[in-house]
């Protein structure tokens, strides 16, 4: 199995990047709470930014995945929702902040998830198995 753990941990890392870029490609789906996540992320988090960039090429490409992220972060975020438009500077703020319910734990999970598979997937390639050779011709 050792020798296969670089090819897992690509496997897992393309499988995040892909789960997160669709469901968070889904704030264009959810209106004025979309667009203040989409403000706040671009003013505080990076990385959300990028899932959002990336999973609405996506979704514009596949609607019904557009839909299914939309639904995922709706799940994940509606007790958060009266919060937000409130004031729709605090949107990652409620994203990362007390937990809201299991779909929450589950969105922030896989958030950070892909930078953690990302760096698994580099260590493991770079210490992969190598073929010895010992004779050259």
């Amino acid at each position: 199995m050792k020798s296969r753990v670089h090819v897992l941990s690509l496997v897992l890392f393309a499988a995040s990047l892909l789960y997160n870029a669709v469901v968070w490609g889904g704030t264009h789906y959810l209106g004025e709470i979309g667009t203040a996540i989409l403000e706040s992320a671009q003013r505080e988090a990076p990385l959300a930014a990028t899932y959002i960039a990336v999973g609405g090429v996506i979704d514009r490409a596949m609607p019904s995945l557009g839909e299914f992220g939309a639904s995922r972060l709706t799940d994940a975020l509606s007790p958060g929702f009266e919060q937000i438009r409130a004031d729709p500077v605090t949107g990652m703020a409620i994203v990362f902040g007390p937990t809201l319910n299991a779909s929450h734990t589950w969105l922030r999970t896989m958030y950070w998830s892909t930078p953690v598979f990302l760096l698994l997937a580099a260590v493991s390639w770079a210490r992969r198995p190598k073929q010895v050779k010992t004779l050259r011709r």
